[in-house]
């Protein structure tokens, strides 16, 4: 009887102390409006934008699920901005359409110091055949490369927030 009432209060204690991580990590997920000194972006529902990331990018993010088969080291969609200081926007651009095996389309927009460029393609990555969707978009003196890769079989789940994070980048 002597143990029954602390071991009640530590499984309780455990209980709520899971249900509180949980919730956290359910709410990475969430969407969520990032806004960094020169640019902003939205992350949309269902990807993950680790605080301590890669310091090659200014921005990443990606889905929790992984592709199958092949392409099981592989996020089913992931997202990252390049930053390109004193580049040149049309290079930029070219090098991304030589990257790409084949691609679906190009748009540039915008003149002077403003200028954008989106690029739908696909593409490989780490040897998996993917889809690619690109926004370049030049600042004041940098260029920013926002590149998004999804598996081709998961493309329709992920279109919706494609499209949101394009639509959403903006340099400002």
């Amino acid at each position: 009887m002597e143990l029954l009432i602390p071991g009640l209060i530590l499984v309780a204690l455990m209980v709520y102390a899971s249900t509180k991580i949980k919730k956290k990590a359910a709410q990475a997920f969430e969407p969520e409006l990032l806004e960094t000194e020169e640019f902003t972006i939205l992350k949309p529902e269902g990807f993950i934008h680790p605080l301590n990331n890669d310091q090659k990018f200014a921005f990443v993010a990606y889905s929790k699920e992984f592709g199958i088969d092949a392409a099981n080291n592989t996020r089913q969609a992931s997202a990252r901005i390049s930053v390109f200081a004193d580049a040149n926007f049309d290079e930029i651009c070219e090098r991304v359409k030589l990257y790409g095996a084949n691609i679906f389309s190009e748009t540039s927009t915008g003149s002077g110091g403003f200028r954008t460029c989106l690029i739908e393609g696909e593409g490989l990555e780490n040897g998996v055949p993917v889809e690619t969707y690109y926004k370049i978009a030049a600042g004041n003196s940098k260029i920013y490369k926002l590149e998004i890769l999804v598996l081709p079989e998961h493309k329709d789940d992920y279109m919706r927030r494609i499209k949101e994070m394009v639509e959403s980048f903006a340099v400002k």
